[in-house]
């Protein structure tokens, strides 16, 4: 048998591989399709996607991505000379970094497989030839100081989801919840209320023609999506991973890694040789922010610092709420740019040619805390969900007959705009480094 390339796609902080009818990495089967049936005859490749926990710390999250990979080793579907290619979006590349590290563990030389099955934690590392790095905070990032510092509200928000769910099946609780999500969207025109009006929508038998199958499709998206929000309300460690500071507590994130302990992941890394890949979003400020300064903290005490007050009109013009709240929580902070991080290679899709500020942010994660060191690192124009084919509506297949009316939204509304040419265009590239396009150590 031919030698494969297994392709996989591991999500990012609050990730999924589908959750109902939407999908994490919108729209990229399509282009690997399209990819895929251009080439030559020769190795194939295989893509996977990973569900991995949405909120749990990094170390839970990685140790779930070696037992998948363990799984898929034990039952024959990766052989022993096929290639594993890594694909990991914003918290998925620290999964990835921990992930390494641990098949490193000689204390622990084995993992366990279906039924007992023993294997060797070096015999998963050597297949890793390959990764590449999506939006990745690989020295943290503000938002999550952010968030980490309210956590009351974070618990607030967890807690009136799950309560919106729970009553999803009954059907005049749900039509309450569409009307409000419906209606903030329509005032907004933020699309995460849309994508949260879906997913109500989705989980309600009631909507639509009754069926058997009909009932089936709303019990089985109701349920994912309360065990998605119980998990959400039962670990949400993630958070401290990704901030830029570290917490007193917990566990040491691959963020948090000082010199010495980054020193020594490469030299894993290069043992056997990963080459890797590196994409860094950046998004347009709706704010005026000095050249060359940190941007002040978001302060929940001081209203002059929120983002409705604090946006410039002609920056912020074309944005929704939901991005320029994330952009001004992500802009101001403790991170600051490492002296030892990575440098921009390349640029993509009208980069910004100046040096990266401060504040520079793709609406989730720092953009100089995703510069890979030794690695190509692309600057790519764009917000953080942008680059996993969020970037605009599009229609459910059906018409909305099973509830849900969109499978992909434009969740930050950022500018520039993101386009379907320039999307094509990062996953084919993406694709050919994955089956043997060189990269740098």
């Amino acid at each position: 048998m031919a030698k494969r390339s297994h392709i996989v796609m591991i999500p990012g902080f609050g990730g999924f591989d589908a959750l109902g009818k939407i999908e994490y990495y919108a729209g990229v089967t399509s282009v690997f399709q399209q990819w895929n049936g251009k080439r030559k005859a020769g190795e194939p490749a295989v893509l996977h996607y990973f569900d991995n926990l949405p909120t749990a710390a990094v170390v839970t999250r990685a140790a779930r991505l070696r037992s998948y990979l363990a799984k898929r080793m034990a039952r024959g579907e990766i052989l022993k000379d096929d290639d594993v290619v890594l694909v990991g979006h914003s918290t998925g590349g620290l999964d990835i970094r921990q992930l390494i590290s641990d098949l490193h563990d000689l204390e622990n030389p084995e993992a366990t497989a279906d039924g007992g099955i023993r294997l060797k934690r070096a015999d998963i590392r050597k297949r890793v030839s390959r990764v590449v790095f999506l939006s990745s905070p690989q020295w943290g990032t503000n938002i999550a100081d952010w968030v980490h510092s309210h956590g009351c509200l974070r618990k607030a928000a967890v807690a009136e989801m799950r309560a919106a769910v729970a009553g999803s099946q009954v059907y005049v609780l749900d039509q309450i919840e569409e009307r409000i999500t419906g209606a903030a969207a329509c005032l907004t025109g933020a699309d995460v209320l849309r994508a949260a009006q879906d997913a109500l929508t989705e989980a309600n038998e009631g909507f639509g023609e009754p069926s058997p199958q009909r009932r089936a499709d709303a019990h089985e998206a109701a349920s994912e999506l309360a065990l998605y929000l119980r998990e959400m309300a039962s670990d949400f460690h993630a958070i401290d991973d990704l901030t830029s500071q570290r917490p007193d507590s917990g566990p040491k994130s691959p963020a948090h890694f000082n010199r010495e302990e980054r020193q020594r992941e490469r030299e894993r890394w290069n043992d056997p040789p990963i080459r890797t890949l590196s994409y860094a979003t950046v998004a347009k400020s709706p704010f005026p922010f000095a050249s060359g300064l940190p941007a002040p903290v978001w302060d929940l005490a001081n209203p002059c610092t929120y983002p409705e007050i604090s946006k410039d009109p002609r920056l912020s013009a074309d944005t929704d709420i939901a991005y320029r709240i994330c952009y001004r929580a992500c802009a101001g902070g403790p991170f600051r740019r490492p002296t030892d991080g990575g440098e921009v290679t390349r640029r993509m899709n009208g980069a910004p040619k100046g040096p990266l500020q401060p504040w520079d942010n793709d609406g989730i994660v720092n953009t100089a805390s995703m510069l890979w060191a030794k690695s190509e690192n692309v600057l790519v124009a764009g917000d953080h969900l942008d680059i996993v084919g969020h970037y605009k509506a599009v229609k459910a297949g059906d018409g909305g007959r099973q509830g849900r009316e969109y499978r992909s939204y434009d969740l930050l509304k950022s500018v520039p705009r993101f386009s379907d040419g320039m999307f094509q265009n990062i996953w084919t590239e993406i694709f050919d480094f994955a089956v043997g396009k060189k990269g740098l150590l």
